[in-house]
């Protein structure tokens, strides 16, 4: 079905600079520019622009604050790698498409590599294009019933140790139904989009991104019993670090936000509506086409 036709693009660059920009980004914007599109970026990203456009910057650019940066473009370019679109996807209004651009190194989210993806930004510009729905999962953390921190992961959430040498000790719950209590380096709950991230590295399974779960994966558990657990992704999991602890325990989203958490707290994932996302999907993209090629050795 086709979309509105699309007028106002806004581009988010990795946050370390990459010698592809001083010639994929003017040549990316010009090729806006005559096509009667405004360019939109960060306003705390001027800076850095100046220098791929040797110090020039073209008319038609706009530098919005964060906030209407990522609710008023009717597109997101994503340029960098499966970091900077992770980072995108936790902060776009739900309604904006997201265009993956891999600069990286494997860009498994990523739909798109830097060689394809000009060939279709013309018809995506004028609507022609499908998209993939995603999910970000919720967390907070309470103290005493009163929620101090808030937010949500596209991959992953992990609890793990932040002392050297020393096991966390955390009890799992869901529906009020004890899972296990964990000894060992902390646990992740993975997406089915995370399962080939951190989860997987830990030892958890793989999961089709179309399967509505989530992966409760252990990190060096100091028990055989502690495996990998996949769950409906309706379900709320509660975690509380099990005293006397003596251990400093951090919540991480997506390798991106850390928060401290201690024996007070509770960290409950889950007990609001996920968020949507929106992908635009290229083509060409098969799960397990991407699979073999970023992760199995065909012999």
């Amino acid at each position: 079905m086709k979309k509105p036709m699309i007028k106002n693009v806004a581009i988010t660059l990795k946050p370390n600079s990459t010698p592809d920009f001083y010639h994929l980004l003017p040549n990316l914007c010009t090729w806006l520019i005559r096509r009667k599109r405004t360019v939109i970026f960060r306003a705390e990203d001027k800076e850095r622009i100046q220098k791929f456009f040797k110090q020039k910057i073209p008319e038609g650019f706009q530098f919005l604050e964060e906030k209407k940066f990522h609710n008023e473009p009717d597109i997101m370019l994503s340029l960098g790698g499966d970091g900077t679109l992770i980072g995108v996807c936790r902060r776009i209004n739900s309604k904006i498409p997201v265009l993956g651009i891999n600069l990286g190194r494997l860009g498994f989210i990523t739909e798109f590599n830097k060689h394809e993806y000009f060939d279709l930004l013309g018809d995506i510009l004028e609507g022609k294009y499908e998209v993939t729905q995603k999910l970000l999962y919720h967390v907070c953390v309470k103290r005493k019933g009163k929620i101090q921190f808030k937010d949500y992961f596209f991959n992953d959430a992990v609890l793990g140790k932040t002392d050297i040498a020393r096991m966390i000790y955390l009890r799992a719950e869901s529906h009020d139904e004890h899972i296990y209590n964990l000894a060992g380096d902390g646990i992740i709950v993975s997406s089915p989009m995370g399962s080939t991230a951190y989860s997987m590295a830990a030892g958890g399974p793989i999961v089709h991104p179309e399967v509505k779960a989530l992966i409760l994966t252990p990190i060096c558990p100091h028990s055989l019993n502690h495996r990998p657990f996949v769950v409906p992704d309706s379900f709320p999991i509660k975690f509380k670090i099990i005293p006397p602890h003596h251990t400093a325990v951090t919540l991480t989203l997506d390798g991106q936000v850390a928060v401290a958490v201690d024996d007070q707290d509770e960290v409950v994932i889950n007990e609001s509506r996920p968020k949507k996302v929106f992908l635009i999907k290229n083509p060409s993209r098969l799960f397990f086409q991407t699979l073999k090629d970023k992760f199995i050795s065909e012999k």
